[in-house]
């Protein structure tokens, strides 16, 4: 009864949402290991694509959680500059460090080069700098997430301007580059930036985790999903052999087919994965997997590379069975590795 007490006061949905989210996160990163490098026409590098733009929804998706939890807080400025924020800059500072070190030793680059990559971070620590940027925000939009109006108002200028006329510049592109360039050039005078970027799946979030939806509206966003999803794996196929060359126009977090996928999951995991009598087992396994998914996110990539040293890679076999089967390795090395990390006293309070 304790167990079930503890797990009701938690948002079970998210807990499943972030392992399963992490899990995708080391399978797209895998995916793009050899997208550059094979035919576009192969059937290896459609695998590559079915995995990346599958697992595109996951960054969102963590983005949304976060949304919803820290925007229903009533959490004061200096708390969140002293707390959410200056624990970020600590645990850039120290894997940003790491991830350095390791080009110096290992790779033997240049000082300035490995000067750069500190500062700049290792690839996935881009999701860093979003955050902080989410947290500054925090008190501006919550405001906002008080009002159902002005939420719904925010929600549309970021469908808007983050989505809708930047999409509609791109597939002019193709028809009339003359129409794009003055589409685009609307979007750059109006200058209405806040509602741009990540911030809509931060509101978005918190709005979700509150809207009810019925039966009928869970069907049609379920189609959506499918057929955002599906637009996802053959756009890129079809854009690709069109020009010869990979290209991640539709890869982006601020394409319209992400934002399409991205949703219906996170509403049919509210509404069918929030399990209100989930066993005392099950619910410490989850909460557990669910604690360690930042260490996995902060390290699996010097897993991945640790493994492409010794020549494993998803060229190792056919890339439809190398994805999912060195994900499922490289997630299970990451959380052990998480798991220990956060045995250490400081690096579990400041680093992971």
């Amino acid at each position: 009864m304790a167990a079930e007490h503890s797990a009701s006061k938690r948002v079970i949905y998210f807990d499943i949402l972030r392992v399963v989210a992490i899990f995708f996160v080391v399978a797209v990163h895998l995916s793009a290991q050899h997208w550059l490098d094979v035919d576009v026409s192969s059937r290896a590098w459609f695998a590559f694509n079915l995995y990346c733009t599958t697992g595109k929804w996951s960054v969102p998706i963590f983005v949304m959680i976060s949304g919803a939890l820290f925007l229903g807080r009533d959490t004061p400025i200096c708390t969140i500059l002293k707390k959410n924020v200056l624990r970020m800059v600590y645990v850039f500072v120290f894997w940003s460090g790491c991830y350095a070190l390791i080009s110096l030793l290992f790779r033997h680059s240049p000082p300035f080069d490995v000067l750069s990559q500190f500062v700049t971070g290792h690839y996935h620590l881009w999701f860093l700098f979003m955050i902080v940027g989410l947290y500054l925000l925090i008190p501006l939009l919550r405001p906002i997430v008080q009002s159902e109006t002005l939420t719904r108002y925010f929600l549309l200028l970021s469908l808007v301007f983050t989505f809708l006329l930047p999409q509609l510049a791109l597939f002019c592109t193709f028809v009339s580059p003359r129409i794009s360039t003055l589409i685009s050039t609307v979007i750059m005078f109006t200058y209405c930036y806040f509602p741009l970027g990540f911030t809509v799946y931060f509101v978005g979030g918190y709005y979700l985790s509150r809207r009810d939806f019925s039966r009928k509206e869970e069907i049609v966003l379920y189609c959506i999903g499918i057929a955002g999803l599906l637009f996802s794996i053959f756009a890129p196929v079809v854009h690709a052999k069109a020009q010869g060359a990979p290209s991640d126009i539709f890869y982006n977090y601020n394409s319209l087919n992400v934002l399409l996928t991205s949703v219906p999951i996170f509403v049919f995991a509210k509404k069918h994965l929030n399990f209100p009598r989930m066993g005392e087992r099950a619910y410490a396994i989850l909460r557990k997997l669910s604690k360690y998914s930042f260490g996995v996110y902060l390290v699996h990539p010097m897993v991945i590379e640790l493994l492409q040293h010794f020549g494993i890679d998803t060229f190792s076999c056919n890339a439809f069975f190398s994805v999912p089967l060195l994900a499922v390795f490289v997630f299970a090395v990451s959380t052990a590795i998480s798991v220990l990390l956060s045995r250490v006293p400081i690096v579990k309070k400041y680093f992971v």
